[in-house]
């Protein structure tokens, strides 16, 4: 009997464990914070392209279209890569001076090392937003990313 109650214990944790346990974060809690490498502070996606070289060595080119980067329109993001072969490459946009979501994006292989998609940055009546763009890349033991800034106007 008592065997039984311990097995029915130990039986119900693995599959409650399995449902509620969130591993995928419990993985990245274990590798830390990702560490950011982050543009030139003279880059300035208004005016071109930006590229960032992560620790590795991955590099990665981020420009955006139109160059005035409108709010309630369309935008597009194109990411090239010398050295990056995914077939998508993630990119989380969210505004740093207002809470307004993170729209996680998968940029698309158009071609080799060139990935693109477009999105529509909210509006806000506080206007001067500041942004970021990043591209995180999991692996092993930690995490790196590239972490793009923008402004747009109102």
């Amino acid at each position: 009997m008592k065997n039984t109650i311990l097995m029915i214990v130990l039986v119900s944790s693995i599959v409650g464990g399995y449902f509620f346990v969130d591993y995928n974060s419990l993985f990245d809690d274990a590798r830390g914070e990702v560490k950011f490498a982050f543009q030139s502070k003279n880059c300035d996606l208004h005016d071109g392209d930006c590229t960032i070289t992560l620790e590795d060595g991955t590099s990665f080119n981020l420009e955006v279209f139109p160059k005035d980067i409108p709010l309630m329109k369309p935008v597009k993001f194109k990411v090239t890569s010398k050295n990056y072969e995914g077939e998508n490459i993630a990119l989380d946009v969210y505004a740093k001076n207002m809470n307004m979501g993170t729209q996680k994006i998968k940029l698309k292989k158009i071609k080799d090392n060139e990935y693109e998609s477009n999105i529509i940055l909210p509006t806000c009546i506080r206007g001067n937003m500041k942004w970021n763009a990043d591209i995180v890349m999991d692996k092993v033991s930690h995490r790196i990313g590239a972490k793009f800034k923008f402004k747009t106007d109102y």
